[in-house]
């Protein structure tokens, strides 16, 4: 093999700035009392660690003296100090008290980014367990520590291939280290730590996995190395080993109990070629460098793809579902301001409630509506062509042979259909006769009777409502349930009634409310139907008027349809960022997704996390990566999810179109809001969608990332799963 062409010094920090904030000098000028140049020096090194709130002191005053072309083993028995001792060499800890100096860089007082610019430039590792990333190739593996330093340029490329060339694994630059046998994996790792032409090697155990032949095959490479004039320090266990370097350190109980040389420190050949580090990068690199994170990441998430698929999966619902809800929820209000216009512009509406507290002192007292009240409203009110009252009682117990439900049981009277538009499927409505002679007779809403009576004929049968009977005279159709208006209208499920003579309810239904406020039959709602609809705002106003001077507590609501309606239009904007909140909910348990799925991620990337510090990535570094993952899952999600989005219209109406052919009977028992609405895409809630969906990546990766970015390298690189 032709000797080795490498760089012992580094003239220069990372792309983005020297450690310390300071160019790097080459050298200190210190010299040995043999003349030979220092490559790193530790005087009175002390490293201590907190054991249960008491200092131990693994190192007890370290004082080595390195020359440039040595060849140094560090031997010792388990407990000595020797791994500690080379974690702080390979900078990857700090020393407790005492010097660290690497040209003129006292390492001890140095800064984590400082720490990490120091191992990417001028120390190269050489690990037992090889350590290299799994995912990358030879080639990709060897040219890491370059990013690091600002980039991988075409010159670079050259090296690695060169240097692999050297290390005898030119031909498997693309194979991966599981298509690799363990001294191919050492021989790539020592490639690896020759890339950034170090000022010196870090050797842990180099040789301790490897079988007797590979063991001498890479002793003898490290042997050229050395002739070649590049610094190594190994630890090593092996005696054998040991007695092929030039200089013996022995350390016991953290001290250095010897320190023998065997032969003075090589000399770098005057033909062999200086490798100056590559330079610094241009302003286009910083570009380069992130497609190249991202084409990692990318390649990192394919290494699960079913995981990664899962979480896109997330985002994609929950972007899609942003917009679908949207589009939806635009698209029933325009139904919602529909449905309102249907309330009648005409009316006005009057229901009952408990006054407040403050008004009633806590005391129990009579309240609410009063048939009374209707009647005085329809003589003193000019405006109002006729009054509806309505009593309402709800939870009631309907029963049918075996069969039994809870609905609410309505007493009205014949004008009640007209003013909910009810439709008759079979039978009749209540009747005024129904009403002067108080029959147990009743009208059944298409739900009810469906569940009591299944497939028979409910008409002329006898249900049970709570403890007395009533005929059937008549079934509705389906009628859309009305959701209530502004906090005032009260919703009204037209699914589950059953309605009864008001006169009937008055004298059967047993209900604690039975009187209204003066002692008068208590009603639940009293509907007005205008004259003059413009006339509305005005009535609404002489109603209150009316009922202020006749109740002595505000125990009732007016509500005016052509009013709510006006303010239905006002608030649409706010219907529909109500809607795109909940919406938002499903992004959001994406981004949940997304962490549990990047913690794991970082769980089981622990080693790569603390390979990637040891060559020199910086805490900056290794959060970016994990974000840019993040991003990319989120960014697919969010553009597959805007595709989705966008079916939502034709999508829905396939969907009915196949119910409808498929199952009509259900088509024909949706409700009129599912059966009707027409989704309206909001235009801008394309790319809110996706914005969010990136910001949930963001926001739920960055945890994970900086949880990674702030392991310990040297417990990283001890992980083992």
């Amino acid at each position: 093999m032709s000797s080795v062409t490498v760089s012992l010094s580094s003239d220069e920090h990372r792309a983005d700035g020297p450690a310390n904030g300071s160019a790097a000098p080459e050298t200190t000028g210190a010299v040995t009392a043999d003349g030979h140049p220092v490559a790193l020096q530790v005087r009175d090194l002390i490293k201590e660690y907190d054991l249960a709130g008491e200092p131990l002191r693994v190192l007890k005053g370290i004082n080595l003296e390195v020359p440039e072309g040595d060849y140094v083993a560090i031997m010792g028995p388990s407990g000595s100090g020797k791994s500690t001792f080379l974690n702080l060499l390979g900078c990857l800890d700090k020393p407790t008290d005492g010097e660290y100096w690497i040209g003129s860089d006292d390492v001890a007082k140095l800064d984590d980014d400082a720490l990490a610019a120091i191992r990417a430039e001028r120390i190269g590792f050489v690990f037992q367990a090889y350590n290299l990333v799994t995912q990358l190739t030879v080639l990709e593996n060897i040219a890491t520590p370059l990013a690091y330093r600002g980039g991988v340029t075409a010159e670079d490329h050259a090296r690695v291939r060169e240097l692999a060339e050297m290390v005898g694994l030119g031909e498997r630059l693309d194979h991966r280290p599981t298509q690799l046998s363990g001294g191919q994996q050492q021989r790539a790792g020592i490639a690896r730590s020759l890339i950034n032409s170090p000022q010196f090697i870090l050797a842990d155990e180099a040789t301790g996995n490897l079988d007797s032949v590979t063991t001498e095959e890479i002793l003898d490479l490290l042997d050229r190395l050395n002739a070649a004039g590049v610094t190594i320090v190994m630890v090593t266990h092996e005696e054998e080993v040991a007695q092929r370097t030039r200089r013996i350190v022995r350390l016991r109980d953290g001290v250095i109990e010897s320190d023998k040389r065997l032969r003075p420190p090589a000399v770098r050949p005057e033909e062999a070629e200086h490798v100056e580090p590559s330079k610094k990068r241009a302003g286009g690199w910083q570009l380069r460098e992130r497609v190249q994170d991202v084409k990692l990441g990318i390649k990192n998430l394919w290494l699960h793809p079913m995981r990664s698929l899962l979480t896109v999966l997330g985002i994609f619902i929950g972007v899609a579902s942003v917009i679908w809800l949207l589009a939806i929820g635009e698209g029933i209000s325009e139904q919602a301001q529909k449905q309102i216009a249907e309330l009648g512009a005409d009316n006005v509406i009057i229901r009952s409630r408990r006054p407040p507290s403050e008004q009633t002192g806590g005391q129990r007292i009579l309240y609410g509506l009063t048939e009374r009240d209707c009647e005085r409203l329809a003589e003193a009110i000019p405006n109002v062509e006729r009054a509806v009252p309505v009593r309402e009682a709800s939870g009631r117990r309907f029963r049918y042979a075996q069969q039994s439900m809870r609905g609410e049981v309505i007493g009205c009277t014949p004008l009640y259909r007209e003013m909910n538009r009810l439709e008759i499927a079979r039978g009749r409505f209540i009747s005024d006769v129904d009403v002067d002679e108080r029959k147990n007779v009743c009208v059944l809403s298409a739900e009810v009777a469906q569940e009591l009576f299944r497939q028979n004929d409910p008409i002329g049968r006898s249900l049970r409502i709570d403890h007395d009977y009533y005929r059937v005279v008549g079934v509705l159709k389906s009628r859309e349930n009305f959701q209530g208006i502004d906090g005032e209208m009260k919703g009204q499920r037209f699914s589950d009634n059953a309605y009864i003579p008001l006169e009937t309810f008055w004298s059967r239904i047993s209900d604690r409310d039975l009187k209204g406020s003066g002692g008068g039959l208590a009603v639940t709602q009293i509907s007005l139907k205008l004259k003059d609809q413009n006339e509305a705002l005005a009535t609404g106003e002489a109603v209150r008027q009316f009922l202020d001077r006749t109740h002595r507590f505000e125990d009732y609501t007016i509500t005016v349809p052509l009013e709510l309606l006006e303010q239905a239009r006002s608030t649409r904007l706010m219907f529909i960022a109500l809607m795109g909140m909940i919406a938002a909910i499903s992004l959001v348990v994406g981004g949940i997704g997304i962490m549990n799925i990047m913690l794991a991620t970082v769980t089981e990337r622990t080693r790569e996390i603390g390979i990637r510090r040891a060559l020199g990535a910086r805490r900056n570094d290794i959060t970016r990566q994990f974000l840019i993952e993040t991003i990319i899952l989120s960014t697919v999600g969010g553009l597959t999810g805007i595709i989705g989005g966008l079916t939502c219209a034709p999508l829905l109406v396939a969907v009915r179109d196949l119910i409808q052919e498929k199952f009509p009977e259900m088509a024909a028992n949706m409700p009129e809001a599912i059966r009707d609405v027409a989704p309206i895409v909001v235009p801008w809630s394309i790319p809110l969608a996706c914005g969010i969906a990136v910001m949930i990546g963001v926001v739920f990766g960055l945890y994970p990332a900086r949880r990674a970015a702030r392991m310990n390298p040297i417990d990283a690189l001890r992980h083992v799963g």
